[in-house]
């Protein structure tokens, strides 16, 4: 898979939260099922930072690398006004509005990093710097 690999990781454990994180916020189970959901979304969401950034640096050019991390850094910052933008929905909504959204973007990220996956050469690995 050669530098794809990244990007099939992130797209793997973005799928994977999914499911996890609307498991966490459904109702009628136990508060420790519910932990137990959310302890398993947080290892799987939170492994991806790492395989993203190598994914970046290994697809721009290393004249264009600050650039990307910074592009990267503000997209990920705007993601988090998510929860503030939620927060104008009225205390009964708060519950199913977190639950449909995040996973709504966890399945849309897990798509755009298999898409990203795919813009990899398939048969060789990018030329590294010297």
């Amino acid at each position: 898979f050669g530098d794809r690999a990244f990007c099939f990781f992130c797209a793997v454990s973005a799928l994977l939260a999914a499911p996890l994180w609307y498991m966490t916020l459904s109702g009628g189970i136990s508060f420790e099922t519910c932990m137990g959901f959310l302890l398993a979304e947080y290892l799987v969401a939170e492994s991806w930072l790492g395989p993203a950034i190598a994914a970046l640096q290994s697809a721009v050019p290393p004249d264009r690398r600050g650039t990307a991390q910074g592009v990267f850094s503000s997209l990920t910052a705007l993601g988090n006004l998510l929860p503030a933008g939620l927060g104008l929905l009225a205390a009964g909504d708060l519950n199913s509005g977190f639950q449909v959204s995040v996973t709504a973007c966890y399945v849309l990220s897990g798509l755009c990093f298999l898409v990203a996956a795919d813009s990899f050469p398939k048969d060789q690995p990018l030329p590294r710097e010297p």
